[in-house]
């Protein structure tokens, strides 16, 4: 077999996403031949890392002359700042370069098309891997549009990981101080999430969600959740006509992405797994509606496992 000629650029691979993006990359030589890097941080230092299996040398991201002979650029940046201005830059320089944003930066998101997994063809060659929820949507309805489903709803429940790992680190500290009973004094995003869920926190779920599930009319809620990795999703879908209880069953379990599980589903099992853990489907008493728990790790589901697979698809599409 002939070597893989693409050539990655990586920016800030040693972010949480960062670091599960190389993790996995390590088991598909076959998609990329020669990684680069390049890091966002105000210091300007090189950072020195161990990635793929080889020592790597990450300058500071600083013009054109970084994404030279790339065939693609990752961004798993868990900060905006001024550095990814190169970036955009290089976007409206190069439209056709394939950029895929598997940290979903605030940055990028105008700029970025989302999108659940691979596809035939791609009208932007800027992509955003969607949420794990609506990743989780995507390939539930893929799975059952033989049944045509006609709507539903959404809620996804994020752990503190989604945020960084600082996020992660300023969780603890809270757990610590509520547990003394002593004042909160660091915030996530505006809340204290130690023992805690704050609901309401959706932004462009809903608008994506029009994007990645076309023609289901979706209602989308969003929650945070004090839990430090895994991500939870509760669907609900409806269906004109009653449906067969055998069918929805054979339809999921012939998925390999979805594992149902007979036992409670628990949280702390879905890390570092590349399947969707799911309790079986739910029948109203009429059978025109369906519900169903699931959880996944989405460093990877909607992470990593999802960026490459997009990555795969546009490389094709443009090589």
């Amino acid at each position: 077999m002939a070597p893989v000629a693409h050539k990655l650029l990586v920016i800030d691979p040693l972010t949480l996403m960062g670091r599960e993006v190389m993790s996995v990359a390590e088991r598909r030589p076959d998609l990329v031949g020669e990684f680069s890097y390049c890091h966002t941080e105000d210091d300007a230092e090189h950072q020195i890392a161990e990635l793929v299996g080889m020592p790597a040398l990450i300058p500071q991201l600083s013009g054109a002359d970084d994404f030279a002979r790339c065939s693609a650029v990752l961004v798993a940046s868990d900060t905006d700042t001024p550095r990814l201005s190169h970036l955009f830059a290089n976007m409206d320089d190069d439209p056709s370069l394939p950029v895929v944003d598997v940290a979903r930066s605030a940055s990028l998101a105008d700029r970025c098309r989302p999108a659940a997994g691979a596809a035939d063809s791609w009208p932007s060659a800027h992509i955003r891997v969607a949420h794990p929820a609506l990743v989780v949507v995507s390939s539930l309805v893929r799975a059952l549009r033989h049944l045509v489903p006609v709507g539903g709803t959404v809620t996804a429940v994020d752990p503190v990981s989604s945020l960084g790992g600082d996020a992660i680190e300023v969780l603890a500290r809270q757990a610590a101080q509520r547990l003394q009973g002593a004042p909160v004094e660091e915030l996530i995003e505006g809340n204290v999430l130690a023992f805690n869920v704050v609901a309401g926190t959706e932004d462009v779920l809903q608008e994506d969600a029009a994007i990645v599930v076309p023609g289901l009319d979706v209602a989308v809620g969003r929650a945070a959740a004090g839990c430090f990795h895994g991500h939870a999703v509760y669907l609900g879908l409806a269906f004109d006509e009653p449906v067969d209880e055998n069918a929805i069953w054979e339809a999921i379990i012939a998925d390999q992405l979805f594992d149902v599980r007979q036992e409670p589903l628990s949280l702390d099992t879905t890390p570092e797994t590349d399947r969707v853990a799911m309790t079986p489907p739910r029948l109203s008493y009429d059978r025109r509606h369906v519900a169903i728990s699931a959880m996944a790790d989405g460093l990877r589901i909607g992470g990593a496992l999802t960026a490459l697979e997009i990555l795969e698809s546009l490389l094709g599409a443009h090589f």
